[in-house]
């Protein structure tokens, strides 16, 4: 009898055990612009930071550190539509301190407008199960891949992050656009030390000097019908946004 009662103790433990292990966590980003501060608007200058070096978004850098350490299933992939003779995409995360994972970067065979969807399908079907968070930039065309993806697979649990290089203000159901990292710490439940160091980064390693000129050169061009000069309506645009998109340091 007490061997019945230890057997079926065993069993409900090894029921329970299974019922609350946790979810895989499946974190799908892009590089450029993204994770890097590529500076991919220009392609010009893009390819001349390929020379003096590209430096990491700092914020998504401890973010995805302390979901690597919090979560015990979670998986990394970086896809990138960047050739890999441009950058190694797998040297260059590691050079910065971002978790390991595997890296997809277009090959010059694969087109521009499908790589990222096919690469997209293959890791949904990988990971049937996982909870999903996708990072993506609007600079080109990773909010189209993002939506697609969450149409093919409504079924899962899927949040979808964008940064906003343009500097767009764009608000859309189902995904988060954010200007700086500051804005998404509560969204991915950071811990308190997180939070704290995101929201205490200098405002130029969060929005980098050369998205706030490329929206001013875009504002100048945008600018005819203004009353004021284009470069008086565009110097006033910029100074909104950074007073907007500036963090209020934290000691949460």
């Amino acid at each position: 009898m007490k061997f019945l009662l230890l057997a079926s103790f065993l069993s409900l433990s090894t029921y329970f055990s299974a019922s609350v292990e946790a979810k895989e966590v499946v974190i799908i980003s892009d590089l450029d612009e993204t994770l890097r501060m590529a500076n991919i608007e220009k392609k010009v200058k893009a390819a001349g930071k390929l020379i003096t070096g590209v430096k990491p978004y700092e914020g998504l850098r401890a973010i995805f550190n302390e979901i690597k350490q919090t979560e015990s299933e979670v998986k990394f992939y970086y896809l990138s539509n960047s050739y890999p003779f441009l950058y190694r995409g797998e040297k260059w995360t590691a050079k910065h301190g971002f978790p390991k994972g595997i890296v997809y970067q277009r090959g010059l065979k694969d087109k521009s407008k499908v790589f990222k969807t096919l690469k997209l399908r293959e890791i949904a079907k990988r990971h049937p199960d996982a909870s999903f968070i996708l990072f993506g930039d609007n600079v080109e065309h990773d909010p189209d891949f993002y939506r697609n993806f969450l149409k093919e697979n409504q079924q899962a649990d899927i949040r979808v992050f964008i940064r906003d290089a343009l500097l767009k203000f764009t608000e859309e159901n189902n995904m988060v656009y954010f200007q700086t990292e500051a804005q998404i710490t509560d969204d991915l439940n950071m811990s308190p030390e997180t939070s704290k160091f995101v929201s205490h980064l200098p405002l130029k390693k969060l929005v980098p000097n050369f998205l706030l000129n490329n929206l001013k050169q875009r504002l100048i061009k945008s600018c005819r019908e203004q009353l004021i000069s284009c470069k008086e309506y565009a110097s006033q645009r910029v100074e909104d946004i950074i007073e907007i998109i500036t963090p209020t340091p934290t000691d949460k």
